[in-house]
Parts: C-alpha cells; structure tokens; sequence
C-alpha cells in the first residue's frame, strides 16, 4: 500500500474533490429545480459557488403546509428577488386564506411568465367560495398542469381560458356552471387527464353536462365526482383512448353506467366509490385489469345487489367492498387472470365462482378450481375454518390470505376433515388474521394454520394494543398455539396492534393519477 500525503489524507477526510459543483450553471439550476422550495433555497449555504444559483434557477415554489415556514410574505418577498423563471406554482389552503388581491399579485409577477404548472387550493368550507381571479388568465397558454380547488369559476374568465398545451386538468370541489365548464373544456386541445369533482355540500348533486363526455378523444385517465349522470349524456359517451376511469359518490343508472363502460375500449382500471342509482353491475371487458368498488349504504338511493364479472379475460384485481347486505349475489363466470380477489364476505347471500356455489357461509358446491388466484381477502363476521378451507379449495395456489373477523366472535366453525389440501400443502405462505381475540374461537382458527400449513412462512395476529403490551397474555398465546408442532419450521408469528394485516400492501400500487 503507498504512503498517503498530507493533500490526500485532508481530500479523504473530506469526502474528496467536489465534482458536483464543477457542473454548468444550467445543469446545476436544473438540480436545484427538482428540489422542494425550502431545500433549493439551502443550496445557498453549501457554498459560494451554489450561492447565486438558487435566484436564477427554475422556480418551484411549493409551500408544504404550515411548519414550512413559508408564508404570504416569504412568497412575496421570493417572487420579488427571484431573477430567473418559475416552472411549477402550488399555493395551497394556508397561503390563499388572506387578501385576494395578494394572490392577484403573485400571477402578475414576471416570474410566472412561463408558468407550466398551476396549483391554487383555496380554503375548504370558505363561504362564500373564493373565484379564480382574473391574473391567472395570462398564464393559461403555457400551463400543462393546473389544479383547482374549492373554488368558483366567474363566466367571463372562463371564456377567455385558453389552455392549448394543457395535459392535465384537475377541478376538484369546485362550483362551474355548464356554460363555464363548456367553455374551459373548450380550450383544451391536448388534454389527457381530467378530474371534475363538484362540492360534496351542494344538494341536489349537479348533473354533469353533456359537452363533458364528449369533449375530448385525447384523455387517457378521467375521475367524476358527485354529481349525477343523466342518461341523455351518458349515452352518448365516447372516450377511445380512455384507461382509467374513477366515479366517487356519482349517481348513474344501471344502463348509462354500462353505456358509458362499452364507450371506452381501452379501459384497464375502473374505480368505483360510493355510487348509487344500479343494482345489478356486470364485467364484460376484453381489457379492464383491475376493478376496486367501494359501496355505502343509504336509506334513499337504489343500491348495488348483484355483482357479475361475464368475460373479464385481462382481469387480474377484483376487490369488491360492501355494501354488506344479506340479499349480495356475486358471480365470477370467467376471469382466467385474476390474482387477487377482495373482499368476500360471509354475509353475501349467493356467490357463484363458476361451478362453485356458497350459499352465506356455507359451500353448496365446490366444483370450479381458480388456479390463478394468489391474494384472497375475506371478511368473515363469525369466523369459519370450514367456510375458510372451501375457498382453499376453490383457489389451491393461494400464497397469501387476509381475513377480518369481528373481536366478539365466540362460535367458529372447524373443521373435521383430514383431507390433504394442496394449498395448506404447497403454496399458503402469508396468513393475516385481524381483530385476533385470543378466545378459543380465534386461537382454534390460527392453531389449525400453525399445525397444518407445512410452508407458512408469515402468521401476524393483529391484536388489540393493550394486549400487546401483555408479555404473559403473548407468551401464554404462543403456547397454546402449539408453535413447538408447528408444520413449517421457519413460519414466523407476530402479535401487533399495528399495520401489516392489509391485503392493499399486494395490490400494485397505482400512483395518484392527478400528482
């Protein structure tokens, strides 16, 4: 090994030569550019070389929430000094609670020339609802992005909108006219995302004007929300390059809703929460991928109670939640992709996957296996090893099963049979149980898992806190499981009062369409 000089030994101690810093200015800016405002503007004390760059640099003033420390008068006194262009503008509710002029002052600002993205959050629940002043106008032409939010739109401002490079347009809890809302779709020429949700407090919900459906055979991803969907419009739906599809608190009859689904032949991912007006809800899409409904109950609207999937052939996520009535009728007649399936319930009156019949929690048939289910949830208000086994049965390459019970449960169904079952056998890896009581019940349930799924790598009981602050209650559950008879040698079980029982973990992930 050489001899290491005095030079050499201080350019270690160091961390060596700072390459960073010998970039160009414009590769620099651009660095700085990517940061959040308050870690850009602390580029200045790295050193003299970074000191000037963050006033040049492409601005992204974003202001995250009250302990930023950013407020009406930092953003006045940055867009004042600021020497260079703005590229991205989010001012959200703790910003835009004062002076409207303030803000009328910021979009004048030379800075924002070249705006290319806008976000105004205005305050929630400000009556009366603050309108998009009249300045932001002057930066249409150049934005991609725009996000508005509780907020009003004036008619004469809307008509002189004009967004030809707009990508993405988010209204969320907004109030607009048909005529406004016409006019500022009007405008968009290169729109490829597009979210209108109406205020959730104004009754009765808004009815979504025809021209909105109609407008655009660019858009690619497209949520709605609350507001109304009235068959003339949603008739005559056509959206060809459509993906992705989101309908929250939307009422909409059984035949628009499968008109407006037939429009868009590209669709594969549908997300459906809290929507009313149809009973019966069929799948029968060549592309659709993933589908998650969410339902609610309500004493006024015509609720869904009947699921079918017809021909779903690229399915591969169905995760249906409520509404958990006694009269649900599901049937899977043909998925071959599916891999995840969410949440079934004991409380359906009728599910059918195909040949495969459950009548409540009992098994009238097993006949179809679905070998290509990996991820099963259930929600199973009295727990059930019989119940639960019949389902391993139906889907046998089940890796991983999440199941929520209810922590009163005292009666649970067990199961007799010694039957060799190729899910216990070969492929059931993860087993989450929440609401675990530790009642002869529960510890039944989970110490027939213990003793019989011979490559269980995962057992977590989700448990109440207080318990898991018990050692001996641990200790003494850990006991009667029986984990010296365990079947897998290397399964691991936690007790926890936090996280990790969610089967959502396993779903892809999608990223928030309108970020």
């Amino acid at each position: 090994m050489g001899v290491v000089n005095r030079a050499q030994a201080k350019r270690m101690r160091s961390g060596g030569p700072d390459l960073i810093s010998r970039l160009p200015d414009e590769i620099l800016g651009s660095i700085i550019s990517l940061l959040p405002t308050e870690q850009g503007a602390r580029t200045q004390i790295l050193s003299s070389r970074w000191r000037p760059l963050w006033r040049s640099a492409p601005l992204n003033l974003e202001p995250y929430g009250l302990a930023s420390g950013i407020n009406e008068d930092v953003v006045s006194r940055i867009l004042t000094e600021h020497r260079g262009g703005a590229r991205r503008f989010k001012a959200p509710p703790h910003i835009l609670h004062g002076d409207p002029a303030t803000l009328d002052r910021w979009l004048r600002s030379p800075v924002l020339n070249d705006l290319q993205e806008l976000r105004l959050y205005f305050p929630p629940f400000a009556l009366p609802m603050r309108t998009i002043p009249q300045s932001a106008m002057r930066v249409s032409s150049t934005l991609r992005i725009a996000h508005f939010s509780c907020c009003q739109f004036a008619v004469d401002a809307a008509h002189r909108l004009h967004f030809p490079n707009l990508q993405l347009l988010s209204l969320l809890s907004v109030s607009i006219s048909d005529d406004c809302l016409h006019a500022v779709l009007a405008s968009c020429l290169a729109l490829d995302k597009f979210q209108l949700v109406y205020c959730y407090y104004i009754s009765p919900k808004p009815l979504m004007p025809p021209s909105t459906l109609r407008f655009s055979s660019t858009l690619r991803v497209a949520r709605f929300g609350h507001c109304q969907f009235p068959d003339a419009a949603a008739l005559k739906v056509h959206f060809p390059n459509l993906q992705y599809l989101e309908l929250r608190m939307v009422t909409v009859s059984e035949r628009s809703l499968h008109a407006m689904l037939s429009s868009c032949p590209a669709l594969n991912n549908l997300i459906l929460t809290a929507n009313f007006g149809f009973r019966k809800f069929m799948i029968n899409s060549l592309k659709l991928k993933r589908v998650e409904m969410c339902f609610g109950r309500s004493d006024t609207e015509i609720e869904l109670e009947e699921l079918i999937v017809v021909n779903a052939p690229c399915l591969e996520i169905l995760d249906q939640r409520g509404p958990y009535v006694a009269n649900m009728h599901i049937s899977i007649v043909s998925a071959p992709k599916l891999k995840i399936l969410a949440r079934l319930n004991d409380n359906t009156s009728r599910l059918e996957l195909g040949t495969t019949v459950f009548e409540g929690r009992h098994a009238v048939r097993v006949a179809t296996t679905m070998r290509s289910v990996k991820v099963l949830a259930l929600k199973l208000h009295n727990l059930s090893l019989h119940m639960t086994i019949n389902f391993m049965k139906c889907f046998p390459c089940l890796e991983k099963l999440y199941i929520k019970t209810r922590i009163s449960t005292e009666n649970v169904e067990l199961h007799n049979s010694l039957d060799r079952n190729e899910c216990l056998d070969f492929h059931l890896k993860k087993l989450r149980i929440r609401h675990y009581s530790g009642k002869r019940s529960h510890l039944a349930f989970a110490r027939f898992f213990v003793l019989n799924a011979s490559v269980l790598e995962s057992l977590v009981l989700i448990i109440d806190p207080e318990m898991e602050e018990s050692d001996s209650w641990i200790e003494k559950q850990r006991r009667k499981l029986q984990l010296e008879k365990r079947a897998s040698i290397g399964c691991e079980i936690k007790f926890s009062s936090v996280g990790d029982s969610s089967y959502h973990s396993d779903i892809q992930d999608l990223s928030e369409p309108f970020e």
